[in-house]
């Protein structure tokens, strides 16, 4: 409601609002760490039976929304979490964030296909001006030599955006019912993706290192649990063009981390296609509360 929206952000919110920033670009790092032991559908089934087994137990059954959380598994687990996984055994965490940030573009052109939601020329003009600065970071070397993966993370990135529209759909259903839930309904798709492209899943699993483990309880906890719900708290106390400007921190984030964490190396053509790509992102967050209507 729009009366209980605040018109400044409290500091210590926006010290939250920047930390779930860092937890989510995380979890870029922690899914490349763990891809190096196991592969990416083998990975993600894991960590989404920790968030399975650590949620489910706590929330109920969102009665009439259980067909509309299959349709979110599909595009938010297997699609964007299972390709975005299966592309980081390949590509570095600061190319991979960076990419995840077309899914506003994408969510954009979504909401006018199917939702006939109209934008102004400003947001319009974003939307090129991100590809452009990801068509940059393809003409990098170690990026065209995996373009492959490239496009898997650019269809992950086009189904977070779908799977943001179907958010739309679940109401006032709890974050952790809706994580709880997507992984219950994304684990037999996952699982069944890993027995038909992979192979010695067991074997992988089993012989983990501790640094692995580590991973994956950080992605299944950290990240789903502790980050979502903290987001999914600060959201509802303010305007969208408050709270959504935070997320281009996640690249920023995920480009540090990268460099210290796995000692990526950041060339002037990922720096310069990353700020291409940022800047059209941030043409479309800071305008996304104006010039936009629904047709009925």
């Amino acid at each position: 409601r729009v009366d209980r929206v605040s018109s400044t952000m409290k500091p210590t919110h926006t010290m939250l609002a920047v930390l779930v920033m860092a937890v989510w670009a995380s979890n870029i790092v922690a899914a490349r760490i763990a891809a190096a032991e196991i592969e990416g559908w083998t990975l993600i089934t894991v960590r989404m039976a920790v968030i399975a087994i650590t949620l489910i137990p706590f929330v109920g059954i969102p009665r009439g929304h259980m067909g509309k959380l299959f349709g979110l598994s599909v595009t938010m687990g297997t699609l964007h979490f299972g390709l975005m996984f299966v592309a980081l055994e390949h590509i570095h965490v600061g190319t991979a964030a960076l990419i995840i940030q077309t899914s506003v573009p994408f969510a954009l052109l979504l909401a006018l296909i199917f939702f006939r939601e109209r934008f102004g020329w400003t947001r319009a003009a974003g939307i090129p001006i991100c590809f452009i600065g990801v068509t940059m970071l393809v003409g990098e070397p170690r990026v065209s030599d995996n373009l492959l993966y490239v496009g898997l993370a650019l269809i992950s990135a086009l189904a977070f955006g779908a799977a943001n529209l179907q958010l739309r759909g679940l109401g006032d259903v709890s974050v952790f019912a809706i994580n709880g839930w997507l992984a219950v309904f994304s684990i037999p798709q996952m699982a069944l993706m890993a027995l038909l492209f992979e192979s010695g899943h067991v074997d992988a699993v089993l012989s983990a290192s501790t640094e692995t483990w580590i991973a994956i309880l950080h992605m299944g906890i950290v990240v789903s649990i502790v980050g979502h719900g903290l987001w999914y708290r600060l959201v509802p106390k303010y305007r969208t063009n408050q709270t959504m400007p935070f997320t281009l921190l996640i690249p920023l984030f995920g480009v540090s981390f990268g460099i210290v964490l796995l000692r990526e190396t950041l060339t002037w053509l990922i720096f310069a296609g990353g700020l291409v790509t940022l800047a059209g992102v941030a043409i479309i967050v800071f305008r996304k509360s104006e010039n936009t209507t629904v047709e009925a």
